[in-house]
């Protein structure tokens, strides 16, 4: 009985061990920026060959300014709101300040999708070289949400943006 007892423990302390070992490792879900661009990137080049007569004789020059967009949140704006008392302050406390910038940094406020500059060229019908530069704003699953102009982007910030209806047209 008394080794039993032994198997029994050892097991029950392997179990446990293996227990903890799972639980503390993590696991980071983040997905590389210059893959969500790659994402992007294919989702662009998708829509222009579903659009052809928009983008006659298209041809990519680059794609840039690859950004994750967030809405801001109650958290986002308190700890903001806290970020800048913090920094009015004449004796500014730096462990607090680096704090709140940590949090802010880890809750940015919930996903809303992401933009990215694309520069191409296009030929009109008489075959002159058309230069474009477009903001392109993307879903949080990559489906074009709309497209305007780059110095759009500041008057938007972290609003909503409203999907063009044929970017929601299932082909």
């Amino acid at each position: 009985m008394n080794i039993l007892n032994r198997i029994h423990l050892i097991a029950l302390g392997a179990s446990l061990l293996l227990i903890q070992l799972s639980c503390s490792t993590t696991t980071d879900k983040k997905v590389d920026k210059s893959t969500l661009q790659e994402k992007a990137k294919v989702s662009i080049n998708n829509w222009v060959r579903k659009h052809p007569e928009e983008y006659k004789k298209y041809k990519p020059i680059s794609f840039e300014d690859f950004t994750v967009r967030y809405e801001k949140t109650e958290l986002t704006h308190y700890l903001s709101d806290k970020i800048e008392e913090e920094q009015a302050k004449p004796t500014v406390n730096k462990h607090v300040l680096d704090s709140l910038k940590n949090l802010l940094e880890n809750n940015k406020g919930l996903l809303m999708g992401y933009t990215i500059i694309h520069k191409y060229h296009t030929k009109s019908v008489t075959g002159e070289v058309i230069n474009h530069k477009d903001l392109v704003f993307l879903d949080t699953i990559f489906r074009i949400a709309t497209i305007l102009e780059p110095d759009a982007y500041d008057m938007i910030l972290d609003q909503k943006i409203i999907f063009r209806p044929d970017s929601l047209e299932k082909k």
